[in-house]
């Protein structure tokens, strides 16, 4: 992937417009990190830039984030501190593990300490998971994709997947006012919205298979960086995960119940359904080969036949996991939203997860050995309505 002067790519975007309905004054913004991020495990490289904020004052309220903060389950040594420029919390920010703020400007190498530091990627591998069924506010939990060999027909994604396997991170911003001769003052009831210009570089279809998951106390949502329309996708149904064509199925024998006189070779339904599956929901023995649902796209794991001597899985409604876009929390859309607001003492905190959805239709074979960058911008703005 190229080099990108972040100074050129964004001089154009250096003048901002207010909102004109509920949020107004976007007083400035932080570039938290640029970094190329492998996929599956494999090292294909990256790039860490020391990069600059850009800052957006507004002339009549010298109001902004001003400093930009970590939570860590532990303490960071002093070494580690004095190296990426980290100071403890001064301000008593409660909660668990410890906090240390820097300026609001952070670069790569810094926030690649903290994600490691918290337990996460240690080498900006993420890898196919799923957070099963959400909806907006839901919490984010995600969970490692399922083995391919199961000997029972039903098989839940329930495993926690392994912090080391995705991006995780937990923010705090702090917003304050600068008032002459003394400390900024931490200013209450802000925005802290997406960047305008945040941006995802790399390929479409592994941008748009990534999951950007933010939680705060003000709400929760997941972002598909690649796509510029809300939508949803399934998270539960048949795979061909072993990638023979055919749908998988258990062994000969098999029993949705233990009791059953009977056993036969079952599809496996996979992932998360919004009722329980009864022996029903399965037809019966086929006597010939079942092509695949959608016959214009080629074989994959979600499209695949359905081979002689199965029951296939014909009735279920599979639970949903709904997304949105960037633009729906930023401050210049008419109708964003913030995604956290400033306490009493001016902070807010949000936790970013990232990660690749399995049951994303283009998550495939084809992106692996993939990258993609990140630049992550965000943006503070007061409430001007009701």
């Amino acid at each position: 992937m190229r080099n990108i002067n972040l100074e050129n790519e964004f001089a154009g975007n250096r003048k901002r417009k207010k909102r004109a309905v509920l949020w107004a004054t976007i007083s400035s913004s932080v570039l938290a990190v640029f970094v190329i991020i492998s996929y599956l495990g494999y090292t294909v490289g990256e790039y860490l830039a020391n990069v600059t904020t850009i800052s957006f004052n507004d002339r009549s309220n010298a109001v902004g984030i001003t400093e930009v903060g970590f939570r860590v389950p532990t303490a960071i040594p002093a070494n580690d501190q004095e190296k990426y420029k980290l100071v403890p919390d001064n301000y008593l920010i409660e909660g668990d593990g410890f906090v240390y703020w820097t300026t609001n400007s952070v670069g790569g190498q810094t926030l690649r300490y903290i994600i490691n530091h918290a337990g996460y990627s240690s080498n900006n591998t993420v890898l196919p998971m799923t957070s099963k069924r959400f909806i907006k506010g839901d919490p984010i939990r995600l969970y490692e994709e399922p083995p391919y060999n199961s000997v029972y027909p039903i098989m839940p994604q329930d495993t926690i997947a392994s912090k080391e396997d995705y991006i995780g991170f937990t923010l705090l911003f702090r917003v304050a006012q600068t008032v002459a001769g003394s400390e900024p003052i931490g200013v209450a009831d802000y925005g802290i919205f997406v960047g305008k210009d945040i941006q995802f570089y790399g390929n479409n279809q592994i941008t748009k298979a990534l999951r950007f998951g933010f939680e705060s106390d003000l709400t929760s949502d997941m972002i598909s960086p690649g796509r510029d329309t809300n939508g949803e996708i399934a998270v539960g149904g048949r795979l061909d995960l072993d990638r023979d064509g055919y749908y998988d199925t258990t062994p000969e024998g098999a029993r949705l119940d233990p009791e059953d006189p009977e056993g036969a070779k079952y599809e496996i339904a996979y992932g998360d359904f919004i009722d329980p599956l009864t022996d029903g929901d399965w037809g019966a023995v086929t006597s010939e080969e079942i092509p695949a649902p959608d016959l214009e796209e080629e074989l994959s794991f979600y499209n695949a036949k359905t081979a002689i001597g199965v029951r296939p899985l014909l009735n279920y409604t599979a639970a949903v996991q709904q997304y949105t876009t960037f633009s729906t929390y930023t401050a210049e859309n008419a109708d964003g939203q913030p995604i956290a607001i400033t306490d009493t003492k001016g902070v807010a905190e949000v936790t970013i997860k990232m990660w690749l959805e399995g049951w994303d239709p283009v998550s495939d074979d084809e992106l692996r050995d993939k990258s993609f960058g990140a630049n992550l911008r965000f943006t503070a703005a007061t409430s001007v309505g009701p």
